[in-house]
């Protein structure tokens, strides 16, 4: 179901969708080359070579691939993406073991290993990734994963100056956030990452699986202009409420399955 096909399409200044239908990954365009986030599950990655292709542009014209956090879902193609491009992968320092060694230790997605992938930079928060004149700024904010990383970008559109947050996660998802030996600070680490978040202003907000953000619904807004040849249209993906709102609703959530791990935790 996470590998259903999607239509690469082109979301707002150099920035193209080239994912699956549920599961994001965008294609930055610099003249020197490309910036891809993030590769899917490892059976995503040939149709995110297929989608670039299918946007007019060639998979080894990737110069760097960046990872939002080691997870199957969003780390199982950066194997196969790196080896045929030859991108550099970026990820955050906190992630890089898990990446080389194809699995998190903890939480549901342990019982799902992914094709290793040798991390060729570790970045720390605050460290930025350069290419052809964009620059891409890291926010490590651990939780979801130890260094889920998640990524901000100026861009300029209809003459209006925009911050695009290509965000990690900070959803539960199943971690267990009470006696974690694997990773003891973990429920301290999604507070630190709630309140570090609240500090910065995204008004374009691109998720890491489809549900997130609406991405069906403002793909389809974005198709029907084009085919109307609406003039003018606002973009769908602008909105300056949408990252806090679903922030707050991550938080909210976190709350409500902390408490009850560890009132379960004072039965056992």
């Amino acid at each position: 179901e996470w590998n259903k096909p999607m239509r690469p399409f082109h979301v707002i200044d150099n920035i193209y969708y080239v994912g699956t239908a549920a599961v994001s990954s965008f294609l930055i365009f610099t003249l020197p080359g490309f910036i891809l986030t993030d590769g899917g599950l490892p059976d995503s990655a040939k149709q995110i070579e297929a989608n670039i292709k299918t946007l007019g542009f060639d998979i080894k014209d990737v110069k760097i691939l960046l990872n939002s956090h080691a997870h199957f879902d969003h780390a199982g193609g950066l194997a196969k993406l790196k080896r045929d491009s030859g991108a550099k992968l970026i990820a955050s320092a906190a992630d890089k073991p898990i990446l080389e060694r194809g699995r998190i230790s903890f939480g549901p997605s342990a019982t799902d290993p992914f094709p290793p992938v040798k991390v060729d930079r570790a970045v720390k928060d605050g460290d930025t990734v350069d290419l052809g004149g964009v620059t891409l700024t890291a926010h490590v904010t651990p939780g979801h994963t130890p260094g889920c990383t998640d990524w901000t970008m100026p861009i300029v559109a209809g003459g209006q100056e925009h911050n695009v947050i290509f965000f990690c996660s900070l959803t539960v998802a199943g971690n267990p956030l009470v006696n974690n030996k694997a990773y003891p600070t973990i429920a301290a680490d999604y507070k630190t990452s709630f309140a570090k978040l609240k500090k910065i202003d995204a008004d374009i907000f691109l998720a890491p699986h489809a549900e997130q953000f609406g991405l069906a619904k403002k793909a389809a807004t974005l198709a029907d202009n084009e085919k109307k040849k609406v003039m003018n249209a606002p973009n769908p993906f602008i909105d300056k409420t949408e990252f806090h709102r679903v922030v707050g609703a991550m938080e909210k959530d976190f709350n409500t399955q902390l408490a009850k791990q560890q009132a379960a935790g004072k039965k056992d």
